[in-house]
């Protein structure tokens, strides 16, 4: 067993030792205003494969994905629908929970919401002005004051200097720097809260930084999000930390990179996206973990809906192999135990060099290819130990697998193409058989 797992950090674009058996991961979460689309889900997919393998290895992790019920999206998508931003949240939240449920992501240690921890978003805003790391405007904004952070910037690799060239030049009457941005925004439009300053609500980047130190501590050992969110996102929860805490953040950032369409991002806002509800209308939540497990989590990934059902074909001609070696195990009458073994060396390693899914993938399918020799050879005791062994890895990757004589109908058909067989009724058993394929199980 591995004592340690390699990570590479994106921000000193270096790879991490992680040894220390206690990891805590902060995975920012999706704004809940809308389904989520298959570039939110890869993220969500990659730690929750990192959760299971460190879990795997020992580890004890500690695990928090926030959830934003609060924010100008909400607002707008209410205003559509005809509904309170509650009812929105509260819909679009219990949607994003039946996606996960059906992509078997383990559940969080931890899923706040923004509007159940106002009151410590206050705090921490409060703190903030307190070290004069923030200034409350006339109007009673309250901004982050960048240029009092000496390391803003470190994330993104570029200076304030450099930082300040991609942000319009003029200034509000209030803000004293371009860069700096909005912890309390002033507002009775959508909902909203008293503090000290006005009536409002908090920005989206003291959101994660408070629950980081709500939930974690002063930092995170690992933090995680699409690459769309190193800035302005993480770098500004960052700042904010190191005011308070004189620290980074995070040990180590995880960011997952973007999934393309036509080569281009696939966005909300550029009506180019593929919802995970829709996909599972015609594939299962294995199939789209698989096609997550093509490329390294930090590469860009391509999508089409023929990329898309090459990799479900390839996941299904996987999954026949083993389920072939099941009915043909029964059918000779050898009993198969339904056990999980330990995963190969090989796997193991390969996922701790910082999840190297396209070799993890090569992997597995050299090992079924193993299993239908295994088969051909009517060697079903090395068929049950190798299986045994993938089923341990797809535990780590998430991806289930059901024996298909646990299904009664299954089971039967298999009984009736066995009797067939043994009473040398071919032509039946050719009907029992084909019945089989037609469901998929071999």
């Amino acid at each position: 067993m591995c004592e340690s797992m390699k990570i590479y950090d994106s921000l000193t674009n270096k790879v991490f030792e992680l040894s220390n058996k206690n990891v805590s991961i902060y995975n920012c979460g999706p704004t809940v205003y809308n389904d989520i689309h298959i570039g939110n889900a890869r993220p969500l997919i990659t730690f929750d494969v990192l959760q299971r393998f460190l879990k795997f290895l020992r580890f004890n992790v500690f695990y928090v994905h926030n959830i934003t019920d609060i924010d100008d999206k909400i607002i707008n998508q209410a205003k559509i629908l005809k509904k309170t931003e509650s009812e929105v949240a509260n819909t679009y939240f219990e949607h994003y929970l039946e996606i996960c449920n059906k992509l078997n992501i383990l559940s969080p240690q931890q899923m706040p919401k923004v509007s159940q921890n106002i009151l410590g978003m206050i705090e921490y805003i409060q703190k903030l002005i307190n070290v004069h790391a923030a200034y409350v405007t006339n109007k009673g904004d309250v901004y982050f004051d960048v240029k009092n952070i000496p390391i803003y910037g470190i994330l993104s690799h570029q200076n304030i200097e450099q930082l300040q060239e991609g942000v319009r030049k003029e200034l509000s009457n209030d803000k004293k720097s371009p860069l700096d941005f909005v912890l309390w925004k002033k507002t009775e439009t959508g909902l909203n809260w008293k503090s000290p300053w006005s009536v409002g609500r908090p920005g989206w980047h003291t959101e994660c930084a408070l629950f980081i130190n709500k939930f974690i501590g002063d930092h995170t050992t690992i933090h995680g999000g699409g690459i769309d969110l190193k800035f302005p996102h993480h770098e500004n929860e960052n700042a904010q930390n190191y005011a308070l805490f004189k620290r980074n953040i995070a040990d180590i950032w995880m960011h997952v990179g973007h999934i393309s369409v036509n080569e281009q991002k696939m966005a909300k806002s550029l009506g180019n996206f593929v919802l995970v509800k829709d996909l599972l209308k015609q594939y299962s939540g294995n199939d789209i973990r698989w096609f997550m497990y093509q490329s390294r989590y930090q590469n860009p990934l391509s999508y089409s809906e023929k990329l898309f059902a090459q990799s479900s074909n390839e996941l299904w001609k996987l999954l026949e192999q083993i389920n072939q070696g099941y009915v043909q195990a029964y059918l000779h009458k050898f009993k198969l135990i339904n056990s999980v073994g330990v995963p190969e060396k090989d796997f193991i390693a390969t996922l701790n060099n910082d999840l190297e899914f396209p070799n993890v993938k090569t992997i597995i399918l050299k090992q079924v290819k193993n299993l239908a020799n295994f088969v051909r050879a009517k060697k079903f005791d090395k068929f049950q130990k190798l299986l045994a062994t993938i089923k341990g890895e797809f535990n780590i990757l998430g991806i289930v697998y059901n024996n298909p004589l646990d299904n009664q109908e299954i089971k039967s058909l298999v009984d009736e193409w066995q009797k067939s067989l043994q009473q040398k009724n071919y032509l039946l058993a050719d009907k029992y058989r084909q019945q089989l394929i037609d469901k998929k199980v071999i």
